[in-house]
């Protein structure tokens, strides 16, 4: 093994920062005010410290912090959220002390009225593909438009983050020509810089450190660089990191904003930004809180960050990073590369280097304030009214009829623009604040003729972090904190209620809805992206309109599909003894070296029931939601499966389509007969499979397996296939132009959150890895690589094996197919595929279309029934769904590791899909015909013939003694 000797990796380190930084162009008076800087007066362009405009702003004087600022010479300013009139005046005193013209960045994700009270709040433009590209232009429009009047000059975005099943589907493309792509080129081309939180994700930090985003580098790829590299086609100003890990992108775990593979690696060379690298250094910043300020601040500067934003300590920065430089953690050429690229980023705004009037706001530009506010007031609600999302019934069919009409909102919410827009249309209404609201009986208590005069009728809105609660029943514990309101119901009102059986008519609201949005029991879900004033009137509008739409957003589902959840078994009509026994059958397949480990995932009706790891990897115990298996032939149904579902649901690929019409090459033979039908259910002629460990390279088995000649005429027989799996990724790859894995991470595993499903897992998950092999064709123990050696030839991805994933992941996967193709309220396939390509096809024995069903002896048991469907892989793992008993069985082991036989491991498989199946209370269970226990059950019981009663043996008699 070659040794690369410390020297030559930080001279390759130092090529590859200066490649990285690369000089941004100025013009010659920013050169010449560059050259006569002193290196305070430099790094003191690098900085944009926090301006506070709220309601404590008075604490410092305007002209106290404007004088501050101007003497401490930065670069920019941080506005904080705050009210319209402070801003102004304070921005304005700011602007014009300032030697030099300022950056003043904004987050203007929802408008400027996001960040300031008074202003227009905007729909983000996340949410604004589902509106026309015209309206997304307006909005744009209208936010730049509003921002130059007040002399915001750079607006910060944040991108869309990795996507995490949540209650709403997201609204936007990941491409370069998604809405929030063209909201930010719009905004641009209004005459404003543009800056981007990218990379944005959710997962929980370990060990107290940074948050590590586990996705593989294909979910990077698909889910998040490709939107970065349109944004920066799109010409942004800005891109500020987020503060996480992804181990698949820069091979370590530390965080994006301190790593300069990331920032001059990924950023600069690799996706060709030559903007501002931005870091956030607010003290509630993750970096700020673990490092300090300070520490902060030289780290991110010395990985190659430009302009640090948000930072509380003026003087302190500047003397950390310039004693930085001083000692030689930052190089001075660093700090000159940050402050060419901000004096780039103030030219594009066309400031005027030589003073700073052109960056003060022109008052002029709107001559009729009022007018204006009101012009710009419309718009936004314009704006929320195209970002609407309405999804079950439309409101107003929903509430035609309506006696008594009650808006419900949560106590201390300001509802009142949606309380007077909806009071001006429905006579008698009625605004209750109470946190909570009951679906069926008296929603006011102290009514005294329930069924007259309560409400028929209920609109709920829900505010973020206020959210009625909506209870079955009235009488249940803490259902009226008021105690008051607990008086009021006698015994008599409690058993009217009793007889009150029909549910209200509820229309649910969902004003920018987070993870936790739901509507329970509403016909109609309405979803607003935003809470101000035009958000609420766009709100009411849509409420009362007829020509309002109701639609279900592409890669929704609403009513929203079951998702997971861990409950009792009694809770899914199941015996906790009978799946207690699992745990005996698979510690007994550990005692017998079958597999050295295991996890097992039982499901009823969305309720987790069982979910239990056996045995020990990386030294830990296994863990169904955290250990990683190599899933082997479940690849075929989990990766290569699924990816052409959606290409077939999208009408990309025919399954009666010739094999040869997408792999042209593939010809000779009877080869032309061979349709992709052929392909995903084993009967294309396809040999099983051939030895590729030993050819030279991915490209060579490929074209090995293409040039396979066939063994029998396609559709005579079914042959189970390795390489018809292969040609079937393929001939995915050919079509999406998109690997494999990149697409089944964009389509299938992003949006379910199959957060660690993944082909090619990264050495950091080693530790995490269950191993597969001791011994094999390679010189080493086979841990988190890919066992199966043709699967290995051909680059760790293809269509027949590769794939590794927890059993917590596989199970999402699982009930989403048994919910028809969606999960939560999202969609990845429609509901007629999932039948269609799960039922038995013709002359092809047991196969679906890429799934197996069971047969008389199958690993799917003996009483999962003839509908159930499912795939087994050889280290050791399966996956069996039986829509009928709304079940699944998800099994991961490690076989091959201990090299357990197929024989042993089979009838371990059966044993726990028959405990599952036989743990059912509420229905019976009787074996499916066909199998062993189908067979016994039916053999006529003979009653053994009862053996006739033996007489007891008559005792002698003795003999009368003679008297003589």
């Amino acid at each position: 093994m070659t040794r690369i000797r410390p020297s030559a990796l930080a001279a390759a380190l130092l090529a590859l920062l200066a490649a990285g930084c690369r000089q941004a162009e100025t013009s010659p008076w920013s050169e010449d005010r560059l050259a006569r800087m002193e290196l305070r007066a430099r790094v003191a362009q690098m900085l944009a410290p926090a301006v506070y405009v709220g309601a404590d702003a008075r604490a410092v004087a305007d002209t106290a912090l404007a004088r501050r600022f101007a003497q401490a010479g930065v670069g920019g300013v941080r506005l904080l959220p705050g009210t319209l009139p402070v801003a102004e005046r304070r921005l304005g005193a700011i602007q014009r002390a300032s030697r030099l013209p300022l950056l003043v960045i904004a987050d203007l994700d929802r408008g400027v009225g996001g960040a300031l009270a008074g202003a227009s709040e905007l729909p983000p433009p996340l949410s604004l593909g589902t509106a026309e590209g015209e309206r997304v232009d307006a909005a744009a429009a209208q936010a730049s438009a509003e921002a130059g009047r007040l002399g915001i000059n750079f607006a910060l975005l944040t991108a869309p983050s990795f996507p995490y099943p949540t209650a709403l589907p997201a609204p936007w493309g990941a491409g370069a020509d998604s809405a929030f792509v063209r909201y930010a080129r719009q905004l641009s081309a209004g005459g404003m810089l543009v800056g981007v939180r990218a990379l944005s994700a959710g997962p929980e930090a370990r060990d107290g450190g940074p948050p590590i985003l586990d996705w593989d580098r294909a979910a990077v790829d698909g889910l998040q660089l490709g939107l970065m590299r349109g944004l920066v086609a799109a010409g942004v100003a800005g891109i500020k990191p987020a503060s996480i890990a992804i181990p698949s992108l820069t091979r370590d775990t530390v965080p994006l904003p301190d790593n300069a593979v990331f920032t001059q690696g990924v950023l600069r060379r690799d996706l060709g930004f030559d903007g501002l690298i931005l870091e956030d250094l607010a003290p509630v910043t993750p970096l700020v809180r673990r490092y300090g300020a300070q520490e902060a601040a030289v780290r991110a500067v010395a990985a190659g960050a430009d302009l640090l934003v948000g930072v509380d300590d003026v003087p302190g920065t500047v003397d950390a990073i310039v004693r930085a430089v001083e000692t030689g953690r930052i190089s001075p050429s660093r700090v000159e590369a940050a402050v060419r690229h901000v004096f780039a980023a103030k030219e594009r705004l066309r400031l005027g280097m030589a003073d700073t009037a052109s960056a003060r706001p022109d008052s002029a530009r709107a001559q009729n304030p009022r007018a204006a506010a009101d012009s710009a007031f419309r718009g936004a609600v314009a704006a929320h009214r195209a970002a609407l999302l309405v999804m079950g019934q439309v409101p107003a069919t929903t509430l035609r009829g309506c006696r008594t009409t009650v808006l419900v909102t949560a106590p201390g919410i300001a509802a009142r623009p949606l309380s007077v827009a909806l009071a001006g249309r429905i006579r008698g209404l009625t605004h209750l604040q109470t946190p909570r609201l009951p679906r069926r009986g008296p929603l006011v208590p102290r009514a005294v003729d329930y069924a007259g005069r309560d409400a028929d009728c209920v609109i709920a809105a829900a505010f973020p972090g206020a959210r009625p609660a909506v209870l079955d029943r009235l009488g249940s514990a803490g259902a009226w904190p008021d105690s008051a309101a607990r008086a009021a119901l006698s015994p008599d009102s409690l058993a009217r209620l009793a007889r009150d059986t029909v549910p209200r008519r509820i229309v649910w609201i969902d004003f920018f809805p987070g993870a936790e949005a739901a509507a329970p029991a509403a016909r109609s879900l309405l979803v607003v992206r935003g809470v101000g004033p035009a958000a609420q009137q766009a709100a009411a509008e849509a409420v009362l309109s007829p020509s309002t739409r109701a639609g279900v957003p592409s890669g929704g589902a609403w009513p929203a599909a079951r998702t997971l959840r861990v409950a009792a078994p009694d809770s899914a009509e199941m015996k906790a003894a009978r799946l207690a026994s699992i745990d005996t059958i698979l510690r007994n397949g550990i005692r017998d070296s079958v597999f050295s480990a295991a996890a097992v995932v039982v499901a009823r009706r969305g309720m987790v029931v069982k979910m239990s790891g056996y045995g020990q990897t990386g030294g830990e115990p296994v863990d169904p939601r955290g250990t990683l298996f190599d899933l082997a032939s479940l690849s075929k149904v989990v990766g290569t499966t699924p990816a052409a579902m959606v290409m077939v649901d999208d009408g990309a690929i025919s399954l009666g389509a010739p094999v040869r019409r997408y792999i042209p090459e593939f010809r000779g033979g009877n080869k032309a007969d061979v349709t992709v039908r052929h392909l995903l259910t084993h009967t294309s002629g396809l040999p099983a499979g051939d030895w590729l460990y030993n050819l030279s390279s991915s490209t060579t088995a490929l074209n090995r397996v293409i040039r396979s000649e066939l063994v029998r005429a396609p559709g005579s027989g079914m042959e189970y296939s390795d390489f018809g799996m292969i040609l079937m990724a393929e001939s995915i790859h050919r079509v999406s132009r998109e690997p494999l894995d990149r697409l089944v991470a964009r389509r299938v595993f992003g949006p379910l959150g199959m957060v660690n499903t993944q082909y090619l897992p990264p050495s950091y998950d080693q530790a995490r890895t269950v191993p597969t092999a001791v011994k094999s064709e390679r010189p080493y123990v086979v841990d988190g690589v890919v066992h199966d050696a043709n699967a290995y030839r051909l680059g760790g991805v293809a269509g027949h094996a590769g794939l590794f994933s927890t059993a917590w992941d596989v199970s999402i996967y699982a009930q989403t197919l048994l919910n028809g193709g969606a999960y939560g309220t999202r969609r990845v396939f429609r509901e007629q595929t999932v039948r269609s390509w799960t039922r038995r096809q013709p002359n092809a024995d047991t196969r679906g279309l890429g799934w197996d069903t069971p047969g008389p002896r199958s690993s799917a048991g003996s009483y999962m029934t003839a509908r159930a469907y499912g795939h087994t892989g050889f280290t050791g793992t399966s996956m069996w769904m039986d829509p009928e008993l709304d079940l699944f069985v998800v099994l991961l082991t490690n076989r091959t590791y201990r090299e357990g036989s197929q024989g042993a491991l089979l009838r371990i498989r059966a044993a726990v899909a028959d405990a599952a199946a036989l743990s059912i209370t509420d229905r019976p269970v009787p074996p499916r015909a066909g199998t062993a226990a189908a067979i016994e059950a039916a053999r006529p019981k003979v009653k053994p013939r009862r053996p006739a009663p033996r007489r007891p043996a008559r005792r002698p008699t003795r003999p009368a003694r003679r008297r003589g």
